[in-house]
């Protein structure tokens, strides 16, 4: 037995559940690992996250933050912030994703998401302290993932520091003349994966602990055009309407212009993500997602607040080589 698993088994026992039955959930593409305890027909969620990897006090944190503002997030029923053990009510298995595989309603299921993104914008509107700015130059920073990881994948050469300098700067340039539709919590990871439909007919948010302080385009953009997922144009230009009416002071210009934008960030991120998931951590499946990731970064690329930033890849990131890195996810079966 490891040192970490005695200190989880200690944590299940200090809160009663030590004859619990521990099924692991398949990962994700965090450090954390999810399992389901049963015992005696109860259940619970079990996070680990190791306090060297992921902070469970951010978890928490947000959790307050989000479920005073209506949004249903998991009941913490135990934590131990020391260890990363966090003892979560169960929601369930029926993610927004696990039920848009089976048919469900899809305009149905994005509404409810959309409203969740309306309720944190009507009821979070100061920001707390705890939370991070999520500033663009914090966000170009971000993607020095493009190239540690991407580039030399896909190119012969590393990126020299004038190339590295450039690229960043270039997109914070971009990402300060966005609009953002305003600035709020971003949860940062808002996407089918992360919903779920409650027993009472009600959307369950997860996965929010990296939330920050930024551009509320962010979040709409991340579900709309949702790396994992393909959506429907007619429920994406739902979405939209959805959110508009909600907040009808905001121009249609404005929130296409703000998803372009913000949205392209993210992707070009992302398919970054999926190399380094795949090279470094050993999770080559994220990489079937390529193409589609790509498909929607080339699409955000075309806005004119894009086009420096177009002209960089055009010029250092040619055909072939974008080519060679969508068909990285071809590969896996």
């Amino acid at each position: 037995m490891t040192v970490r698993e005695a200190a989880r088994n200690l944590f299940l026992t200090d809160g009663g559940w030590e004859n619990a039955a521990i099924n692991w959930l398949a990962g994700d593409a965090s450090f954390r690992r999810y399992a389901r305890l049963n015992q005696a027909g109860k259940t619970a969620m079990l996070m680990d996250a190791p306090p060297a990897k992921e902070s469970v006090g951010a978890f928490l944190r947000v959790a307050q933050i989000l479920s005073e503002a209506g949004i249903t997030t998991p009941q913490v029923l135990r934590a131990d912030q020391n260890n990363g053990f966090l003892l979560l009510e169960d929601f369930g298995d029926d993610t927004f994703t696990r039920l848009l595989n089976r048919g469900e309603n899809a305009a149905a299921l994005y509404d409810m998401a959309v409203d969740s993104l309306i309720q944190m914008r009507r009821e979070i509107v100061q920001q707390p302290s705890e939370i991070p700015d999520y500033l663009p130059s914090t966000r170009a920073e971000h993607l020095a993932i493009v190239l540690d990881w991407l580039w030399p994948e896909i190119l012969p050469t590393k990126p020299t520091v004038m190339q590295r300098n450039e690229f960043i700067d270039l997109w914070r340039n971009a990402l300060v003349k966005a609009p953002t539709l305003g600035t709020g919590l971003v949860h940062r990871d808002f996407h089918v994966d992360n919903l779920m439909l409650l027993g009472d007919g009600t959307c369950g948010v997860l996965d929010f602990q990296d939330a920050a302080w930024g551009p509320l385009a962010y979040d709409l953009a991340s579900l709309i055009e949702d790396a994992r997922r393909p959506l429907e144009p007619a429920i994406r230009t739902r979405c939209i309407n959805r959110y508009r009416q909600a907040f009808p002071e905001l121009e249609e210009n404005e929130i296409i212009d703000a998803i372009a934008v913000h949205g392209g960030q993210r992707h070009m991120r992302v398919v970054a993500l999926w190399v380094r998931l795949w090279r470094r951590d050993g999770k080559p499946n994220y990489l079937r997602h390529m193409r589609h990731t790509w498909n929607l970064l080339e699409a955000s690329l075309c806005h004119p607040i894009l086009a420096e930033v177009r002209a960089f890849l055009t010029k250092h990131m040619p055909n072939e080589a974008r080519e060679q890195a969508i068909m990285l996810g071809d590969t896996v079966k």
